[in-house]
């Protein structure tokens, strides 16, 4: 674990906080942990630490390892990501496999009362360097996947088009995906 831990600091910033048990006190599959003072400006990231202890399935392919990351806007929409990890790590870790890049989780209605975005997206994580998306563990490798919250139109468009279409339009349009005051993208892009 030491090895993850030093690779997160590393591009997300210092740990400041963690949680690992759920509301009620119960201990969670994995810990929640929130980083400051990262690269990105203004950005607080939370990730897991834990989940690569669960080995998921991939149909097909062996075993993989993998850590969730979620990103924010410092001071909004905060209050909710820790329990939104953990009912997404909980999920996963009771179905055994693995999120691929592009799936979508949701919608389920607003991730917070004051956002329309409802849904994730499973990404490679575009705003660290390319040598952030994995780390290297003496256990072996350990994917980071960035979970990026849409809206329902938007979540509708990647099951009807795909999450490479998806991918185009976020180049075209460019949005700030730590947002999450954001505008959906256009609707009739979408």
């Amino acid at each position: 674990m030491t090895h993850l831990v030093e690779h997160l600091e590393r591009y997300l910033g210092t740990i400041t906080g963690g949680w690992s048990k759920d509301a009620d006190g119960n201990p969670m599959h994995a810990q929640v942990v929130r980083f400051v003072n990262g690269p990105l400006d203004g950005v607080t990231a939370y990730s897991t630490l834990g989940l690569s202890g669960h080995a998921l399935t991939v149909p097909g392919k062996a075993p993989v390892r993998m850590e969730f990351l979620m990103m924010v806007r410092s001071g909004h929409f905060e209050r909710y990501v820790p329990s939104i990890i953990q009912q997404l790590v909980h999920e996963v870790v009771h179905q055994g496999r693995a999120p691929l890049r592009g799936e979508v989780i949701g919608p389920r209605g607003p991730l917070d009362p004051d956002t329309g975005l409802e849904a994730f997206y499973f990404s490679i994580p575009i705003y660290q360097p390319e040598g952030f998306a994995t780390c290297e563990d003496p256990d072996g490798p350990i994917v980071i996947s960035w979970l990026v919250p849409l809206f329902p139109s938007e979540a509708a468009f990647v099951a009807t088009h795909g999450w490479s279409a998806l991918e185009d339009l976020l180049v075209q349009f460019d949005p700030d995906l730590t947002d999450w005051r954001r505008p959906a993208l256009p609707e009739h892009k979408v």
